[in-house]
């Protein structure tokens, strides 16, 4: 009998084992790009750095002789000034101190002289559609030093930055660069996690987008994070960063070296200088313009921005938005509605509102004359809820429970809603008034079954009088 021939397994044949080592490598290699996948669709939202950032240790106190016992930099408000709002030369390094500032500057910065009124303020707000951003928060405090320690000083500096970015390297700049989208897009900015790069950013068409309310505390300068601090310096600062495209300049390939011309266009100065008013009347006084590039100058790969910043078209918009403000008149009330206004405001007791991140210092506000003040409730952002004062009725008074009409199926509902124009149900109210709320008309509406319950009215919508309501 001849010898029995021996049939390869898969493992034992050398072709199967190739092939199935070819096989596996690509199943590895498809798994390795789902997880990718997954991971990024996971985390692509997140601002949040991957790895603690190296530890800053200060030489000096910098170039403008910062001083920790009286948390402010060397000399007068104006004299800081001509020192932290100097860039960078052609030769990179930082330009000599200013001689002189614009009037506008001059005249303002540690003053409270000229101040636009809050309520100035805040019905232009409204009118450029930066009513719930900006407006609703004019009556809270600044962020303070020490990580918002009450007993350490409100931010005194309002720091300029630009994004030096998105490079172009040696390619031209488009023509289209002030209303381009993708240069343009804010959404690439924000940051759900919290961690965004400034409190507020400005494109080159002078849309805003609000990473930071300006009571938290933030820090983005190399100076702020030094060791030296232990953080005493956060919240001292108030950050804007304005977008900037950069190229290359010269023969160097690396290098971010050039802006555009003009380097930020008149409607950022001008939202800019928005910006710095708004800062200011919340601080009680025009604080310090500062540049990130004076901050960090001594520090080593510190910044250069904002780069090629005229400090006297800045100083221009600051005149012209401030006179605009000042200027602004409300429109006038209707007669309706003025007729609904509640005769004595101390008949509605105050239930709360989350406008203010953290409790209030009495000594940082004045609230101007007839404004009813809100108290800070972290639980219900940017919503005032009312309740009115309950009064006792008379000993021996019956009281009278009224039974609400019901539907075919026996449960309450509310006949008038139908009748009212313009509400739904879902929205639909017993009795609607006209209640003013930090120089803002509102309508609060109560809902007819709570009425005709036996506890007292209960707020149900409270909405813009002169807006649409709430999505």
């Amino acid at each position: 009998m001849g010898a029995a021939v021996e049939t390869p397994t898969p493992l034992r044949d050398p072709a199967r084992r190739r092939r199935y080592a070819r096989f596996g490598a690509a199943a590895a290699g498809l798994a390795g790009a789902l997880l990718v996948a997954a991971t990024g669709a996971a985390f692509g939202d997140g601002c949040r750095p991957n790895r603690p950032r190296p530890p800053i240790v200060l030489k000096d106190m910098g170039a403008c002789q910062f001083d920790p016992q009286a948390m402010s930099f060397r000399g007068e408000p104006a004299d800081q000034a001509k020192c932290l709002m100097r860039g960078m030369d052609a030769t990179r390094n930082l330009s000599p101190r200013l001689e002189s500032l614009p009037q506008a500057l001059e005249s303002r910065i540690g003053n409270s002289a000229g101040l636009p009124a809050r309520e100035e303020l805040s019905g232009f707000l409204s009118k450029q559609d930066l009513e719930w951003s900006f407006a609703a928060f004019l009556w809270q405090p600044l962020s303070r030093a020490n990580d918002d320690d009450p007993h350490a000083p409100t931010a005194r500096y309002f720091v300029i930055h630009d994004t030096s970015g998105p490079s172009f390297g040696r390619r031209a700049f488009p023509a289209d660069i002030d209303t381009d989208r993708k240069i343009n897009n804010l959404e690439s900015f924000r940051c759900p996690d919290g961690w965004g790069k400034a409190h507020v950013v400005v494109n080159r068409s002078g849309g805003i987008l609000l990473d930071h309310e300006l009571a938290v505390p933030w820090r983005e300068t190399k100076f702020e994070r030094a060791v030296n601090f232990a953080g005493a310096l956060k919240g001292l600062f108030v950050h804007v960063e304005m977008i900037q495209p950069r190229r290359s300049a010269g023969r160097g390939w690396h290098n971010d070296a050039q802006s555009p011309d003009p380097s930020f266009t008149a409607a950022q100065y001008d939202r800019l200088a928005l910006l710095y008013i708004i800062a200011s009347v919340r601080a009680g006084h025009w604080l310090v313009p500062a540049f990130h590039a004076a901050i960090d100058a001594n520090i080593v790969n510190g910044h250069d921005d904002p780069l090629n910043f005229d400090v006297a078209s800045f100083g221009k918009s600051l005149d012209a938005v401030t006179a605009q403000v000042q200027g602004f008149v409300r429109e006038p009330a209707t007669a309706a509605a003025t007729a609904a206004v509640p005769a004595d405001p101390a008949d509605y007791q105050l239930a709360g509102t989350a406008i203010a991140p953290r409790p209030v210092v009495a000594a940082d506000i004045s609230p101007p004359a007839n404004t009813v003040t809100v108290k800070a409730d972290a639980a219900a952002p940017r919503l005032a809820a009312y309740t009115p004062a309950v009064k006792t009725p008379a000993a021996n008074t019956p009281v009278a429970k009224p039974e609400a009409p019901r539907n075919a199926q026996g449960a309450h509902r509310d006949d008038k809603a139908s009748e009212r124009p313009g509400w739904n149900r879902a929205s639909a109210g017993g009795d609607c008034r006209i209640v003013i709320v930090k120089g803002y008309r509102r309508r609060v509406c109560w809902t007819d079954a709570a009425a005709a319950r036996e506890r007292s009215f209960h707020p149900y919508v409270i909405q813009a009088a002169d807006r649409h309501g709430w999505r």
